[in-house]
């Protein structure tokens, strides 16, 4: 038989094991900045004429897949935004948001100004970037409050 170690030891291990998951505190901005950049162009797009709507959305959900692909190679696992229980509600606000400003987008291509595309991505960019932020930060602190 196995000596089972004691329920301090293996609670030990579990949260070093758990805390191996956490994704840096500092992680980089430039995680950031290319997430931001992405979603203003998934907002912007809808605004846009064709064929360039098509172009511009194929280009950015090709840079979101490398993105989640980088994420995964880099830290060993991706976790979407909607599987931890606090953590959703921040993407469900995000998401609401991106729709809104999709539609704006939407707007300024049908019936005007012509430039809304522009507003609507640069306020795409930055609420992705305040949204990720703010998603990681509650992300993490689920998971040290649940391993502890």
């Amino acid at each position: 038989m196995s000596q089972d170690p004691n329920p301090a030891e293996a609670l030990a291990s579990i949260r070093q094991a758990r805390d191996t998951l956490l994704p840096p505190a500092t992680y980089p901005i430039s995680y950031d900045l290319i997430y931001g950049v992405i979603c203003g162009l998934l907002v912007a797009c809808q605004g846009l004429p064709q064929p360039w709507s098509l172009l511009v959305l194929v280009i950015s959900l090709a840079g979101l897949a490398l993105m989640v692909r980088m994420w995964r190679d880099r830290m060993g696992y991706w976790i979407n935004g909607y599987s931890p229980r606090r953590a959703r509600w921040v993407a469900i606000g995000m998401v609401v948001v991106f729709i809104a400003l999709m539609g704006g987008s939407l707007y300024g291509r049908y019936v005007g100004p012509d430039w809304l595309f522009l507003v609507t991505g640069a306020l795409g960019f930055v609420t992705a970037i305040i949204g990720g932020r703010v998603w990681m930060a509650v992300w993490r602190r689920e998971l040290a409050e649940t391993g502890r």
